[in-house]
């Protein structure tokens, strides 16, 4: 879901139930009781999934937002509420929540991360030292008030239980005495000075924010000293990425973040935020073909590439690295149709067909 949806819908819908009215909160603690129902399932088996969908499935327009009482009923009741019962119980209610608001009569809570996320995509630019760096991140909708207790040892057991690259696709656990506590909550870093392959910083914050940051450091330099060496023509770029590197850590990451959320956090939907930080002047190495030339993408003048969506709780991993990788290998002019081939190995990005 995008976030521009998620906030016109708990905004315009003033916190309440759209059925019965009742108060609601946008956090998804384990108080919450605002759930966002699609009124066409995305599926066809789906809840009036028979229907056609006008609009993006996921979009404002097909999201109506309920209690759990009455999203159970509404989903297992379809012809008791149909697709036009619903749309215009939710125009009722928008208005209702309009004339109490201009009355004075209910609040509506702020959903919003933004500055949140904007402050931590500067600490990430910063901590890549001007090199280049993933961070893969989680993100309450609204971040507000502890959320958790950074020190608990489910906090640390999980965050002791990421895995970072070194080389091989499967990674290698983090060191255990390399975790503390900062300001923030709890981190596992790793960044030394000259820098390593794969310096990592992973936290978790008390309020609910977990993140994972990885370093491309030596391996940037030295897929660009090959390409320097062998005359390839980079087209202006002064660093090539190397995918393999970049599938590989946002492999590892995804994991950790959905085991993250699953073991830790109570939120319904968080924002996922997927971002390559230095990249301005970076080309993309997908393979070598067998008469041995080199395939790279274009240039990319950006010095930040990034990919936000809103999540729930149940996210496919699988779909979510496939969107990921796909829209990191599309800022460089290329295409990626699947992550893995049946052995199991990284399907390498290709012109488009």
């Amino acid at each position: 879901m995008r976030d521009i949806d998620i906030k016109i819908l708990w905004g315009r819908s003033g916190n309440r139930c759209a059925v019965c009215k009742v108060e609601l909160t946008p956090d998804g603690t384990l108080e919450t009781l605002g759930e966002m129902a699609h009124i066409v399932a995305r599926s066809p088996d789906g809840p009036r999934g028979q229907n056609s969908l006008t609009a993006y499935p996921d979009g404002y327009e097909n999201l109506i937002l309920l209690c759990p009482t009455h999203h159970t009923e509404v989903d297992k009741n379809p012809s008791t509420w149909p697709v036009a019962r619903l749309h215009a119980m939710k125009a009722d209610h928008e208005t209702w929540v309009s004339e109490q608001l201009t009355t004075g009569k209910i609040r509506v809570a702020v959903i919003d991360n933004t500055v949140f996320l904007a402050e931590r995509e500067t600490s990430w630019i910063e901590c890549g030292r001007e090199n280049v760096a993933m961070v893969l991140s989680i993100t309450p909708l609204r971040v507000s008030g502890d959320a958790l207790n950074p020190l608990d040892s489910s906090v640390v057991a999980v965050i002791e239980s990421a895995y970072v690259p070194n080389g091989n696709p499967t990674g290698e656990q983090v060191n255990r005495y390399r975790t503390r506590p900062t300001e923030y909550g709890l981190v596992n870093e790793e960044l030394s000075e000259p820098r390593n392959s794969y310096g990592h910083s992973i936290q978790v914050f008390r309020v609910g924010h977990c993140e994972y940051f990885c370093e491309l450091g030596d391996n940037v330099d030295q897929v660009t000293g090959v390409a320097q060496e062998r005359e390839t023509d980079l087209k202006g770029a002064t660093r090539v990425l190397r995918y393999t590197d970049i599938a590989s850590v946002a492999d590892l990451g995804i994991n950790w973040l959905s085991l993250s959320w699953k073991r830790l956090l109570p939120f319904n939907y968080m924002t996922f935020c997927g971002t390559i930080v230095n990249t301005n002047l970076t080309t993309l190495y997908s393979r070598e073909d067998r008469g041995h030339r080199s395939l790279h993408g274009f240039v990319v003048k950006s010095p930040v590439l990034k990919y936000s969506e809103v999540l729930p709780k149940a996210f496919n991993k699988g779909q979510l690295l496939q969107e990921f990788l796909s829209r990191m290998v599309n800022s460089y002019g290329l295409t990626l149709y699947r992550v893995f081939d049946k052995d199991g190995n990284y399907v390498r990005p290709e012109r488009m067909r």
